[in-house]
């Protein structure tokens, strides 16, 4: 092998087998020596330290967020059953915590009572009288990571209990209309407002029908103006015509 390499090496030129020197500078030209036949090739890797402004990095780097996030969402969940609810909503926001995301808001909404009646068999006569709450509450989240959005919600589903109903969703401006009392005489002065409005509206949709009617016959005057003189040419005129009694005759 050893024979055969130095073969090959007499045959090639003499520039094909020089060694490579790698070196971490700038300034390498000054470093080389043109006379010289046996100069190393000089193969420059730029020095990061000295090249820091030079060096081009991608922006995403330094970015804190390297995930999309979810800026607001909210868990639902219904039951008739006060304690299995409560504690099931306790473990939402523990949950969360341990997963370290932001709970914004929980909301503990009022009941909703409503009366259930089970009639006899063949009859009117009421049996069973039911009297049940739904309970409700809702849990906001805020700025979820898109990569730990699916462990939460996988674990929340996984550990509901029996009787509850869980939704998912975006907030809803419906579910917040109990958290403020109505304003009578603010609804009122609404009212008025739009009558009024509605009043404007059908006042100025009067003036442009009239506008519009005017237009149309001032532009019937102008065409029958133009077309006046070939009428009288082609039109008689009302003397020579005859009368209706003397055709009747």
């Amino acid at each position: 092998m050893n024979t055969i390499l130095s073969r090959l090496i007499s045959i090639l030129p003499s520039y094909s087998h020089q060694s490579a020197r790698f070196l971490r500078s700038n300034n390498f030209v000054e470093r080389l020596k043109s006379n010289n036949q046996n100069a190393q090739t000089v193969c420059v890797v730029p020095d990061p330290i000295e090249n820091r402004g030079i060096i081009y990095e991608p922006p995403y780097l330094f970015e804190v967020d390297l995930f999309p996030n979810y800026q607001l969402l909210a868990v639902s969940v219904r039951g008739y059953d006060y304690v299995v609810l409560e504690g099931y909503f306790r473990y939402i926001q523990k949950l969360a915590k341990s997963l370290d995301i932001k709970v914004s808001e929980a909301v503990p909404i009022p009941a909703k009572s409503s009366r259930v009646t089970i009639l006899k068999p063949r009859s009117a006569q009421i049996d069973v009288e039911h009297h049940l709450n739904l309970y409700h509450r809702i849990v906001k989240f805020a700025k979820v990571k898109a990569t730990m959005a699916p462990i939460l919600f996988e674990c929340i589903r996984l550990n509901i209990p029996e009787g509850v109903e869980l939704k998912i969703d975006t907030p809803n401006s419906v579910d917040d209309e109990f958290r403020y009392v109505p304003d009578v005489e603010l609804q009122q002065l609404q009212s008025e407002l739009r009558a009024i409005d509605h009043e404007k509206e059908e006042t100025q949709k009067a003036k442009d029908a009239k506008r519009a009617l005017r237009q149309k016959e001032k532009a019937q005057a102008m065409l029958l103006s133009i077309l006046s003189p070939f009428n009288d040419e082609t039109v008689p005129p009302s003397d020579d015509l005859p009368d209706n009694d003397e055709k009747s005759k």
